[in-house]
């Protein structure tokens, strides 16, 4: 009776269960991530391996040689351009300077005696010229004195001729003897030769003028031979000048400064070594900018051009730059390879001497086709094929793949333009599924 009552029990309750509504099923709706897939020109990056290095290294040598006295560096300081290395002593620069005072004073005395020989010349002109003037003044005088004789002459000869012409008459009339015409007739004569001689006497005040014009003359081309004797008197103390503060800075101690800006790598003296002016006693090795170098082969040759900028990888530093190609040989070295050279910039001094750096090429695999993240394609049993979002649904789409990166993925596809390939969240979807997008900040 129990069991009875028991089981029409549980009867009434599988009714009462059938009478009631089974509960709704609600789709699952899977969160996912995407991005745009782009049509274009797939481009990779060519790797070509080369090497960093220092284009430059500067020699460190004293201007003058001498005992290191002060060494301000050591091997592997971080210097700047125009800073202080080191402080040289010349040591035996107080000698020259005494022989250079000496050879100032006599060149000095020297031009003392020269500008003493030009006055006395200057002097002797001014003589010479006095005697010109003198010698003029003596002419005018002699001159005056011999014109005023040739009148005095000329006036006597007149007189003697009109007596002797008087006398001549007196003859002819018979009044006086003919001896006392003749008597004046020889006066008369003797006159006239003696007017003749004063006008044809030349003035000995001539030569006495021309005498002197020579002695100015002379006298001139002495004072010039003085002038010349002071010039060169002039230069000689200026050379002596010149030459003693030569020497008086060869005697003081001397700063070495460097030459460039980078590290000290080799350091060939120290405080008391003496030094030269031939050798170089310091390495400064500039880091910044740096050198990458590479080989290339024949095929190679033609990616790179000369100012063309291209991208490195140093990859021990993880840093990405660009650089400038600054040289492609047209020559192979020995190895038959092309050498090529890029400069980086390197003011934070990161790169090292010696670090490898790769060259990225960059070429287009693929033209005008689809491009999509790499993490949208899902391979599954030999199939592969990527899911894009359209009204809230995830969209199936099988792909060839033609060309893959890490990053990217060309692909050939049936796509619609624009559209939001998925990329997180798609290892579990079917093709219609549910999907919500995930915005970034979630």
């Amino acid at each position: 009776m129990k069991r009875m009552l028991a089981f029409m029990v549980l009867l009434m309750v599988v009714a009462a269960c059938s009478n009631q509504e089974e509960p709704e099923v609600q789709e699952r709706v899977t969160p996912v991530e995407t991005q745009a897939a782009t049509k274009g020109d797939f481009i990779v990056d060519r790797e070509i391996v080369g090497r960093a290095d220092t284009p430059n290294a500067s020699q460190v040598i004293s201007e003058t040689p001498g005992e290191l006295v002060t060494l301000n560096v050591k091997k592997g300081d971080r210097i700047e351009q125009g800073e202080t290395i080191a402080v040289v002593d010349p040591g035996t620069g107080d000698s020259q300077v005494e022989l250079q005072q000496i050879a100032l004073q006599q060149a000095e005395s020297q031009l003392e005696n020269a500008q003493v020989s030009r006055e006395q010349a200057a002097l002797g002109v001014e003589n010479a010229r006095e005697q010109v003037e003198l010698a003029e003044q003596a002419a005018q005088s002699e001159q005056s004195q011999t014109a005023q004789a040739v009148q005095q002459a000329e006036d006597a000869y007149n007189q003697a001729k009109q007596l002797a012409d008087q006398t001549h008459k007196l003859v002819e009339e018979g009044v006086i003897p003919e001896a006392l015409a003749q008597q004046a007739q020889n006066r008369a004569s003797q006159a006239q030769a003696q007017l003749q001689q004063l006008q044809g006497q030349q003035p000995q005040s001539s030569s006495a003028i021309a005498q002197a014009e020579a002695q100015v003359d002379q006298a001139e081309q002495q004072l010039e031979q003085a002038q010349i004797g002071v010039d060169q008197a002039v230069l000689q103390v200026e050379q002596a000048n010149v030459q003693l503060e030569q020497a008086q800075e060869q005697a003081e101690n001397k700063a070495i400064t460097a030459n460039a800006t980078g590290e000290v790598t080799t350091l060939n003296a120290s405080e008391g070594d003496l030094v030269t002016n031939q050798q170089p006693f310091a390495t400064i090795v500039s880091l910044n900018p740096m050198t990458v170098s590479a080989s290339l082969t024949p095929e190679q040759l033609p990616l790179f051009t000369e100012g063309e900028e291209l991208e490195v990888v140093v990859d021990s530093i993880d840093q990405t730059v660009t650089s400038t190609v600054e040289y492609v040989s047209d020559v192979p070295d020995d190895t038959g390879l092309y050498p090529v050279e890029a400069t980086v910039d390197n003011s934070e001094e990161t790169i090292k001497p010696g670090m490898m750096a790769t060259f990225l090429l960059p070429e287009i695999v693929v033209e005008n086709t689809w491009i999509v993240p790499t993490d949208a394609i899902v391979e599954n049993g030999g199939e592969s094929y990527l899911y894009y979002v359209e009204e809230d649904q995830a969209i199936r789409v099988d792909v060839t793949i033609v060309e893959s990166q890490t990053e990217e993925t060309a692909i050939e596809a049936d796509l619609p333009e624009q559209a939001e390939v998925i990329t997180s969240g798609q290892l579990t979807l079917t093709d219609g599924a549910q999907v919500t997008i995930m915005e970034e900040d979630e």
